[in-house]
């Protein structure tokens, strides 16, 4: 491996070396940022590992529910580093599906925040072999954690422990667009081969904003292992309310986000020249988003070309990268460079990609172990020749990736035509009125559900509404083939149900009846 690094506690135990006392993680604290060094991290981390050596020296699987704060961030990677199986939950988890999921997934610890305390409660009651839960608010406790279990303690030497690269080291619960969920088994060495590479590498200063939910991977690993390696300063957003704040806050150069996300920045961009008129793009952008803020990188759904074109108006790079949590993400990385600046990232070079039938498929070091529980399931997933099924539609030009669509939504008509509406869809992303849009077949026709961008409807009657969604529906018809056209839409009034990295939950409800709710 890269450096001698085939573990997660190899990394941080490198970046710790490599980089020592430069800040990695800055977050707010009573009111005031705070910053940990690569050296404190690795600390901490360790502090950790030790910590729940002193209460199981047997392999456990681990909870986590909680938004993203310093000590989730540590606990969770020192419990990797301590050779335990970490299965971080999406804090708004109800208690019903976490007692399935735990069942699920042979929960024997919980680590969560206060606010979650109630429901934890519950969940002891009700699964009866969770053994310990143990507060996530709490960090003070966490700071008596990090002092007792250090390295000068008399535990030391409970974090010498033998970790197995390619044993389980993370279990991640795919978001269930259709409603089934997954536990990916992720390794060691998958998640130290997806975040030690070079073909993206941050830039020197780099300070990034991490403002996704921790509990996915592609969060985790990009936000924190890449940053590990790469020597960069990650600060946390924590709640997704405080973003402005934050970026203003914090001055970051970048962050990495879902378009859904990087379309609300830029719709605060333009609300902000409107007010302010006698300013230059880029002064307006430095209102929003700070000074140093002249990167994003998107990812987990489409970024328009046209969206990539706006946000340069205001000095911003904006470019996608492509993975799934089956990859520990990345299958790509964004590339700044011009060239291919619309397509969905550069080949990492970690993996071997390939496309058949217009599917890609990959086959390397990041691919998951399996489907937890799930024999069959992750049977299902692989190719013969041991390639794993993506599901996505696309193809590679340069190294580089062109989405077209997933498999699954194909509409087939009558006529044989298979229609992908994703193709459809992106084509509506940057006309601001149109906020959401779901296109699919009714009775062999296409049809689409549209929810409107309620800001930019303010004052509009529902018969204005519909007239301006009809003049892009029929301009969006004019550039496609007949088979492709849009023959009727709807309007809804709430917006589409969603996964918590802004995937609409596609075939997981009946869109007629839910807009009616």
């Amino acid at each position: 491996m890269k450096n001698g690094i085939s573990t997660v506690k190899d990394l941080v135990v490198f970046a710790a070396e490599e980089y020592g006392e430069k800040a990695f993680c800055r977050f707010f604290r009573d009111f005031e940022i705070c910053q940990k060094s690569f050296v404190e991290f690795k600390e901490d981390c360790l502090a950790v590992s030790r910590y729940i050596k002193t209460i199981e020296k047997e392999k456990m699987h681990i909870a986590f529910i909680g938004k993203t704060s310093y000590e989730y961030v540590a606990c969770l990677t020192g419990m990797i580093c301590s050779g335990n199986v970490v299965v971080p939950f999406d804090p708004n988890i109800s208690v019903d599906e976490a007692c399935q999921l735990f069942e699920d997934a042979d929960i024997e610890m919980l680590f969560c925040e206060e606010e979650f305390s109630k429901k934890a409660d519950e969940i002891g009651r009700r699964y009866k072999r969770l053994r310990q839960i143990v507060s996530l608010g709490n960090w003070k406790w966490f700071n008596n954690v990090f002092i007792k279990y250090s390295s000068d303690s008399e535990y030391a030497s409970l974090s010498d422990v033998e970790i197995d690269p390619q044993g389980c080291a993370l279990i991640i619960y795919t978001s269930g667009t259709t409603g089934e969920r997954k536990g990916v088994m992720l390794s060691n060495s998958n998640l130290v081969s997806n975040s030690c590479y070079d073909t993206y590498k941050s830039r020197e200063g780099e300070v990034s904003l991490s403002i996704l939910p921790m509990h996915h991977v592609f969060c985790y690993a990009c936000d924190v292992l890449k940053l590990l390696y790469d020597g960069a300063t990650v600060c946390l957003n924590g709640a997704l309310v405080s973003l402005y704040k934050n970026l203003l806050a914090f001055q970051p150069t970048t962050a990495r986000i879902v378009p859904l996300i990087c379309k609300s920045i830029l719709t605060k961009i333009k609300i902000a020249e409107r007010k302010h008129p006698e300013l230059s793009k880029r002064e307006v952008a430095d209102l929003v988003v700070g000074k140093n803020f002249t990167q994003i990188i998107a990812g987990s759904a489409f970024l328009s070309g046209a969206l990539i074109d706006e946000f340069e108006k205001y000095g911003i790079a904006a470019r996608q990268g492509y993975g799934m949590s089956e990859c520990s993400p990345r299958i790509t990385t964004s590339d700044f460079s011009e060239d291919h600046k619309y397509s969905n990232g550069v080949l990492t070079g970690v993996d071997d990609v390939r496309v058949v039938d217009g599917e890609i498929q990959v086959k390397g070091p990041s691919v998951m172990l399996g489907y937890y529980k799930k024999p069959e399931r992750t049977a299902e997933a692989f190719t013969e020749d041991g390639y794993l099924h993506t599901g996505d539609l696309g193809y590679i030009e340069n190294r580089h990736i062109y989405l077209v669509g997933r498999k699954k939504n194909l509409i087939i008509l009558s006529n044989g035509e298979n229609v992908s509406p994703e193709e459809i869809e992106n084509k509506f992303v940057d006309d601001g009125i149109i906020k959401e849009i779901v296109v699919m077949a009714e009775k062999d026709s296409i049809v689409a559900e549209v929810f409107p961008e309620e800001q930019l409807c303010t004052g509009m009657s529902k018969e204005d509404i519909e007239s301006e969604i009809a003049k892009i529906v029929d301009r969006v018809n004019a550039s496609l083939h007949t088979d492709r056209q849009i023959n009727s839409f709807r309007i809804r009034e709430i917006p589409f149900p969603r996964t918590s990295t802004g995937k609409i939950k596609r075939n997981y409800f009946n869109f007629e009846e839910d807009a009616k709710k």
